[in-house]
């Protein structure tokens, strides 16, 4: 029997037993050694001995320019609205989603903001049309509220004919939509226009600030907290489900690659291993309530299925055999057998 031979007997062998070790009752003891071997180097090894910062923020731009795009985001944003609009979860109410607590601290925090609101409403004021926007909208909210009163007075006897008149005096004012109004706020364009902005600024901010702005927001979920959840079929088609997820991925492919969000993820990057990178990687499996028995469920869960399917295709045996063959096949196997 030749050298040649015996190595290629020896391959043989050695790939027999590791596809058998892979798929047979030895397979729980293998898999929880590997957990426990990753364990104990994660114990000894730092974040920063284990991986570069720089290479993270590589692979973490990558996957920001190619993922969006791709075509396995595509085919979940629609299987995304697909689902979304079937409504697997069924009927549901408000409540179940969030709790009353949580509606009240986050009310909180975004009554907190209201500094920010104002400025950022004050700032639209230098937008001319926003401005017009704004004008047009207080006048439309009168000229609804003069037709109101005037509907209302007109049912009760004797005020009718006293607020037709008024009214038609007013709508001398306001009431002609196209007219007085537009010359109020778009023929004296800028001020009028910022003026009616300032006050309608000033309308939501004090709303913001009245505290019974809270206790509204808090009666309108005790309201439709235990409603049940209507059929979103009703709401908005497949079709439209799917047109809106669909820009949201343009928005997302688009802004991914923009400065700001590469920046951001460098500094996400930066502040993790800021934290992180002094301390042994078993941190932060713990930080993240990822324990032994946690990995070893999962893997053991996972792995004879894998497993058994590489198998079953030829692929796991393919691998070992590829991976050994060079080995047996070296001069140094040959000089061991041939010596």
């Amino acid at each position: 029997m030749t050298d040649r031979t015996v190595a290629e007997q020896l391959l043989n062998a050695q790939v027999t037993w590791i596809i058998a070790r892979a798929t047979g009752d030895e397979l729980p003891g293998l898999v929880t050694q590997v957990v426990d071997d990753v364990l104990a180097a994660a114990e000894k090894l730092t974040i920063g001995e284990l991986v570069d910062p720089e290479e993270i923020k590589k692979i973490a731009r990558t996957g920001a320019s190619r993922i969006p795009p791709s075509a396995a985001a595509t085919t979940l944003v629609e299987a995304g609205a697909q689902i979304v609009h079937d409504n697997p979860a069924g009927e549901y109410t408000l409540g179940e989603l969030i709790d009353r607590d949580n509606v009240a601290r986050l009310t909180d925090e975004v009554l907190a903001l209201t500094p920010v609101a104002e400025r950022i409403l004050d700032e639209l004021t230098s937008s001319p049309l926003t401005a017009s926007l704004a004008s047009r909208f207080v006048s439309r909210i009168v000229n609804d509220v003069v037709a109101g009163n005037r509907a209302m007075a007109e049912k009760i006897p004797g005020v009718g004919s006293l607020v037709s008149f008024g009214a038609g005096a007013a709508g001398k004012m306001i009431g002609k939509a196209g007219e007085q109004v537009g010359d109020l706020f778009e023929g004296t364009a800028a001020k009028g226009a910022e003026f009616m902005m300032g006050r309608l600024n000033k309308i939501i901010v004090a709303t913001l600030n009245d505290p019974q702005t809270r206790t509204a927001v808090l009666e309108v979920y005790d309201m439709y907290a235990d409603r049940p959840a209507g059929s979103h079929d009703s709401l908005i088609s497949l079709d439209d489900a799917q047109r809106l997820g669909g820009l949201g991925q343009d928005i997302v492919i688009a802004a991914a690659v923009s400065d700001p969000v590469l920046s951001l993820i460098d500094a996400f990057v930066d502040g993790f291993f800021d934290t992180y990178s002094g301390h042994p990687a078993a941190v932060v499996l713990e930080d993240v309530e990822l324990h032994r028995d946690d990995l070893l469920e999962h893997a053991n869960a996972l792995a004879p299925r894998v497993l058994q399917a590489a198998v079953d295709s030829g692929e796991l045996e393919r691998a070992v055999r590829a991976q050994l063959a060079p080995f047996f096949s070296s001069p140094e196997v040959e000089a061991i057998l041939g010596g």
